[in-house]
């Protein structure tokens, strides 16, 4: 009997078989260190997804280096530590997951099916937080970014962006507005945040009233809060049943050719995890652009008339735009964060289970 078939041996570990005291830390540290460095592509997606056709970038090198080139390479950490405010809801995503997937096993015995549930689930919850957090982040990230071709101020202070090669009818209608950072606050990263923020808090504030006096708003925070829960929920409940059906199939593979090639099950994850996001990836893109383009604009509009401008400007190509930096990013991350979630689910675990789990 094969190791992969051996029922004493365990090759999931289960949120009941961990120590939590030891689990959450070790899984903060493991997440932040990713997102160290991985953060300049998930700069470079943002600045691709928001640009018009490719008015500025030629794709993800190019977007790279020309950030580097003009901005210094500091720049490809613009809202970094905003970003990494993300690993609260991170903790949550994954604890709810965790949890959800444990007790799901009074619904089905199905593993597909218990991690597509809790994925989803887990999306709802960390979304709360996390939206917020990614709108600030995704202002951030955009500061700075320049084009050669024609600039326009708008009325009320937001930046466009705009190709030269198209017509002026066409750049009024189809400029990214975004919010103007002035060029004497962009050294310091605290003092984009603040602009930012309040910018975000007393935009959009009625404009039908007789009191001029500014009011706070939140809904700013949570512009594209629908589609965003219903685009991470979604890519969850894609992502984590591919992993495990990935995963299963190459230990199955194993079974059939015991002695072709073994390799450690941290090996088997490791590869299961990239492939899951190159599925999830490849089947969310043109939503993923629609949420950042929703998120940046300060012009507030619906998912339809995203969806059917990104379709006017990119036809086909709105299922490309921006996925070489996005598949680069999730599948990189995912290596990554696949290695140091199940390696630290490994180090977690209490004591009478150790001996039971397959590395």
């Amino acid at each position: 009997m094969s190791e992969s078939d051996d029922p004493r041996i365990i090759h999931d570990i289960d949120w009941p078989m961990l120590d939590k005291s030891r689990y959450v830390p070790l899984n903060l540290l493991s997440t932040f260190t990713v997102r160290s460095l991985l953060y300049p592509f998930t700069l470079v997606r943002t600045r691709l997804q928001v640009q018009i056709q490719s008015s500025i970038y030629k794709g993800t090198w190019h977007a790279l280096t020309t950030t580097v080139h003009y901005e210094g390479f500091r720049s490809l950490y613009k809202g970094f530590l905003v970003y990494n405010c993300q690993l609260v809801p991170g903790l949550i995503y994954i604890t709810t997951f965790e949890a959800t997937r444990s007790h799901a096993n009074i619904l089905t015995k199905n593993e597909y099916l218990r991690a597509g549930f809790a994925g989803s689930i887990a999306s709802l919850v960390a979304q709360i937080l996390a939206c917020p957090i990614d709108i600030i982040s995704q202002h951030m990230q955009l500061v700075g970014l320049t084009s050669p071709g024609k600039k326009i101020r708008a009325k009320d202070g937001a930046t466009s962006v705009s190709d030269t090669t198209l017509t002026e009818k066409k750049v009024n209608r189809r400029q990214i507005r975004r919010i103007h950072v002035p060029k004497e606050i962009r050294n310091s990263n605290y003092s984009i945040f603040k602009h930012i923020c309040k910018t975000i808090l007393y935009e959009n504030v009625s404009d039908h009233s007789n009191n001029n006096k500014p009011r706070l708003s939140l809904k700013g925070f949570y512009r594209g809060y629908f589609i965003s829960t219903f685009l991470f929920s979604l890519t969850s409940a894609i992502w984590w049943p591919s992993y495990y059906f990935y995963q299963r199939q190459m230990l199955n593979i194993e079974a059939t050719f015991p002695n072709f090639l073994p390799l450690p099950l941290l090996v088997i994850q490791c590869i299961a995890g990239p492939l899951s996001s190159l599925t999830s990836t490849l089947l969310t893109n043109p939503l993923d652009v629609c949420r950042t383009r929703i998120q940046v604009e300060q012009e507030r509009r619906k998912v339809i008339q995203i969806m059917r401008e990104l379709w006017q400007e990119e036809r086909f190509k709105i299922f490309t735009k921006g996925l070489t930096a996005r598949l680069s990013h999730s599948c990189v991350y995912s290596l990554f964060i696949i290695f140091g979630y199940e390696t630290v689910k490994r180090i977690s675990l209490k004591e009478e289970y150790k001996g039971q789990v397959r590395w």
